[in-house]
């Protein structure tokens, strides 16, 4: 990933709308979906905030949560940007 968009993914974060790259574990190929919208939970098992995300995945036509302090997903901005 470009220094760029590393930098673009710290200061505006993932909002509702970006293309994003989930890197799952156990799973070789990445998977592409949009962001649906974003939650921000407290947790009250880790005393704290988290920031939670609704990904739908065109792929598979299906939507996921994924919590992005989840060490079993890996999301990032994607290159590839949804298609109109």
């Amino acid at each position: 990933m470009s220094a760029t968009k590393k930098l673009i993914e710290k200061i505006r974060g993932i909002q509702k709308g970006d293309y994003v790259r989930i890197d799952i574990s156990g799973r070789k190929s990445p998977v592409y979906g949009e962001v649906r919208e974003v939650i921000n939970e407290y947790c009250w098992l880790h005393g704290r905030v988290e920031k939670c995300l609704i990904i739908y995945l065109p792929k598979y036509k299906e939507m996921i949560g994924v919590c992005l302090e989840d060490e079993e997903y890996k999301v990032r901005l994607a290159r590839r940007r949804k298609k109109k």
